[in-house]
């Protein structure tokens, strides 16, 4: 058992200088996005299934709230339809639905939507990004190792953050790592850096 934990640990290492080598741009890119949309009073808004849901519940929770230090809470929204819902969608045949049609109700021109899909395959994930351009929306999707259909519906204002990872666990723990990352520099940009003790 400690061999397993001591491979994955290792592994994580690897996932984790892979993205600082080949992507700290791309993470850039995403967080000042933010912080722009922020700026001209736009909002975050966030959606994902499962455990990529559980991430982006995460990631609202933080700037809602606070990541590290005390500061105003930012305008971001977690889309995550209730069960009554999801159960009136699913009785319509509307599942593909979940996120698009919340989406095209609040959704403002210049607001950022933020997807996360480690398959980037998902129905209800490809439909709100075309519900995201409907309402000129720029759009940052957090993927697994292709992008699979995802990419292919990015345009070139959006970015796309492929995790060079297929094991849907890794693409989920670099999710995290990732928009912990954008939560410092929304901060760093908006309040200044902060002091450690």
């Amino acid at each position: 058992m400690q061999q397993r934990i001591v491979q994955m640990c290792q592994d994580s290492i690897a996932m984790l200088s892979e993205l600082a080598e080949y992507h700290s741009d791309d993470i850039a890119r995403a967080a000042q996005m933010m912080v722009n949309a922020l700026v001209n009073e736009n909002r975050l808004i966030c959606c994902g299934n499962g455990a990529s849901g559980a991430n982006v519940q995460s990631f609202v929770s933080k700037l809602l709230n606070r990541f590290e230090h005390e500061r105003p809470a930012l305008p971001a929204i977690a889309l995550a339809p209730d069960s009554i819902t999801l159960s009136a969608l699913a009785q319509d045949n509307r599942l593909t639905e979940s996120f698009s049609r919340p989406l095209l109700a609040i959704a403002q021109p210049n607001d950022v939507v933020v997807v996360l899909s480690a398959s980037a395959n998902a129905e209800n994930i490809k439909s709100v990004i075309k519900a995201a351009h409907e309402r000129n929306c720029n759009v940052i999707a957090l993927t697994g190792a292709s992008g699979g259909e995802v990419a292919r519906l990015l345009n070139e204002n959006d970015i796309l953050l492929s995790i060079p990872e297929n094991r849907a666990y890794r693409v989920h723990e670099a999710q995290l790592f990732i928009l912990h990352c954008c939560c410092a520099l929304i901060d760093s940009s908006l309040f200044g850096e902060l002091e450690y003790a």
